[in-house]
C-alpha cells in the first residue's frame, strides 16, 4: 500500500471524527439555548459541548496538516521537505494550543496569553489557505488543480466560521455566569448560530464531494 493511500485513508478518518462528534456539540447547544432549563443545567450542557468538541478541534488541525502532506505527496503543491517540516511544526504548535487552552489550563494569565496566540495562529492559517487558494485560482500556481484550490478556500472559510463560533460561545458563558451586559446573549445569537452551523455542514459536504469526485 502506497504512502499516498495511507495518507488518504487518514484524511478520511479525520474527516469522520471531525464531523461525527460535531452532531453531539449541536444537540447539546440546543439544550444550552433552552430557556426552560436552569442556568446550572444549561452550563452543564455547555461544558459537555466543549468536552465533545475536543475531537473536532483536534481533527481540523490534523486535517490541514495531512491534507497539505497529501497534496505534496501527490505532486499537487510544491511544498518540499522544508515546507512539510514547517507545516507539521505549525500543526504541532496549533494542536498543543488547542489542548492546553481548551482542556488543560485553568483560567488565568497564562491561559489568556496562550489563547491569544491560538486565535492569532488560526487567523494566520485562515488567511494563508484562503490566499493560496484564491491566488492559485487566478494564476494557476502554486496549485494547478482548480478543485484543490477551491478546497483550500473552503477549508479557510470553515476555520473562519469556527473562529466566529468560538466568540459566540464565550458570550454564552458570560450570559450563563451573569457577566453584566451579557444578559440574553444566548437568546439573541442562537438562531443565527444554528444557521451558521448548517452552512458549516454544507461546506463540509462540498469539500468531501470535491475530494472524492474531483470534478475540475
Amino acid at each position: 500500500m502506497s504512502n499516498y493511500l495511507l495518507l488518504d485513508f487518514l484524511h478520511i478518518l479525520l474527516f469522520v471524527y471531525w464531523l461525527g462528534p460535531d452532531w453531539g456539540v449541536f444537540v447539546n447547544g440546543r439544550r444550552v439555548a433552552d430557556p426552560t432549563l436552569s442556568n446550572g443545567e444549561r452550563m452543564r450542557f455547555l461544558k459537555a459541548s466543549v468536552a465533545i468538541d475536543f475531537f473536532p478541534r483536534s481533527c481540523v488541525v490534523l486535517i490541514v496538516a495531512v491534507g497539505l502532506t497529501l497534496a505534496s505527496v501527490g505532486h499537487h503543491i510544491p511544498l518540499g521537505p522544508v515546507g512539510l517540516t514547517l507545516t507539521w511544526a505549525v500543526a504541532v504548535i496549533w494542536l498543543l494550543l488547542v489542548w492546553f487552552t481548551g482542556y488543560v489550563l485553568q483560567p488565568g494569565p497564562l491561559k489568556a496569553r496562550l489563547d491569544g496566540i491560538h486565535v492569532n495562529l488560526r487567523h494566520v492559517v485562515t488567511v494563508a489557505l484562503a490566499g493560496v487558494g484564491i491566488y492559485s485560482l487566478v494564476s494557476g500556481a502554486p496549485i494547478a488543480s482548480q478543485g484543490l484550490a477551491v478546497k483550500f478556500l473552503l477549508v479557510a472559510v470553515l476555520i473562519a466560521i469556527g473562529s466566529v463560533l468560538r466568540v459566540i460561545v464565550k458570550t454564552w458563558v458570560a450570559d450563563l455566569t451573569g457577566v453584566p451586559g451579557s444578559e440574553g446573549a444566548i437568546a439573541r445569537t442562537y438562531p443565527h448560530t444554528r444557521k451558521l452551523v448548517y452552512f458549516f455542514w454544507l461546506l463540509s459536504i462540498s469539500i468531501a464531494f470535491l475530494g472524492v469526485t474531483k470534478p475540475f
